[in-house]
């Protein structure tokens, strides 16, 4: 039942419940773990900050709270 779960999730403490998760949406990488924990599962665990494209910070969580609505959409 937790794959079908979506999750937002921002830091280390958040990392179990990251795990149990079928998909993640992180707005950025804050900690070693974290990195590892992306690079672990690139599939799952997807990171919105772009730089390049101004997508940091605020934006960056409005991107992750965007693409788990669209999720969901997909999902219904």
């Amino acid at each position: 039942m937790l794959e079908s779960c979506i999750c937002l999730c921002d830091d280390d403490n958040d990392l179990e419940m990251a795990n149990a998760c079928g998909k993640v949406f992180l707005p950025s990488v804050s900690s070693i773990s974290m990195q590892n924990a992306v690079h672990n599962s690139p599939d799952k665990i997807l990171v919105m900050e772009n730089k390049e494209e101004g997508i940091f910070e605020t934006r960056a969580t409005e991107k992750a709270i965007s693409r788990a609505i669209l999720e969901v959409e997909i999902r219904l």
